[in-house]
């Protein structure tokens, strides 16, 4: 009886500790609504070679998740629109056309724009997991030599909805409308989120991992002594059952 019992105080253990880790997943299926989560990009600097090339841009960005329910696991695709090189890309397709159309075996021209620029500039971010009414900064790279262009309004696609799907909180429609931009332009650019520097954000990280494992220790530690306890308890019930089978002996119940 008493592993079984072990096996069951352990499983318990094991859910609450998942559900500290993940508390989405034990969220009130009853609430209603989703909310939005609000994003900015800062920090743009571009990195450059010796001969003052650049070869990619450092930047930052801040999310600021008003859903009502922690999220984890979503992934987004930001997508830049360089109209000045999407214009000029379309200008010289349509007078390559135009000299085809005159002249048929005229050779296309080997020097275009679309030959060593894109019209957009795509950048993957994976969210790390954001807790409802907070926020986070992260910084990453964006393959670019176009670094001016990260502050401008972009195209923001939904790879994963995470943890949001998984509850059943969004569906794939509604998710992919739930990220808002907040572009330097707008007020609430500098009204909407608190200031935190990266390396305060690793710090309140680091001490919210470490208090999540106190307590995780202290779950384990309870269950260990609750389990403890009861097989104390049975241990000592068995001795005096042992010792009243052992007194019910036949000289005895010839007395």
């Amino acid at each position: 009886m008493i592993k079984g019992f072990d096996a069951f105080v352990k499983m318990l253990g094991v859910s609450a500790a998942l559900f500290m880790v993940n508390p989405v997943l034990a969220a009130d299926e009853e609430d209603a609504g989703v909310g939005e989560i609000l994003f900015k990009i800062h920090d743009v600097i571009p990195e450059k070679n010796a001969d003052g090339k650049v070869l990619h841009c450092n930047i930052g960005a801040t999310f600021f998740n008003r859903t009502n329910v922690d999220i984890a696991n979503m992934s987004i695709t930001l997508r830049w629109e360089d109209e000045v090189v999407s214009d000029m890309i379309d200008l010289e397709e349509r007078e390559d056309k135009e000299k085809r159309r005159v002249a048929p075996r005229a050779a296309r021209s080997r020097y275009s724009t679309a030959s060593f620029n894109s019209k957009t500039i795509d950048l993957n971010v994976k969210l790390p997991p954001i807790k409802s009414m907070q926020q986070i900064s992260m910084k990453t790279q964006v393959d670019t030599d176009r670094c001016f262009l990260l502050l401008n309004d972009m195209e923001v696609t939904v790879n994963n909805c995470g943890t949001l799907a998984v509850s059943g909180k969004a569906g794939k429609d509604q998710c992919a409308n739930i990220f808002q931009y907040v572009s330097p332009k707008m007020p609430e650019y500098y009204t909407e989120f608190k200031e935190t520097s990266y390396d305060k954000q690793i710090i309140i990280e680091d001490e919210e991992m470490a208090n999540m494992r106190k307590e995780v220790d202290k779950m384990i530690a309870d269950a260990s002594a609750t389990i403890e306890s009861i097989t104390t308890k049975e241990n000592k019930s068995e001795a005096v059952e042992g010792k009243a089978e052992n007194s019910e002996t036949p000289e005895n119940e010839g007395k």
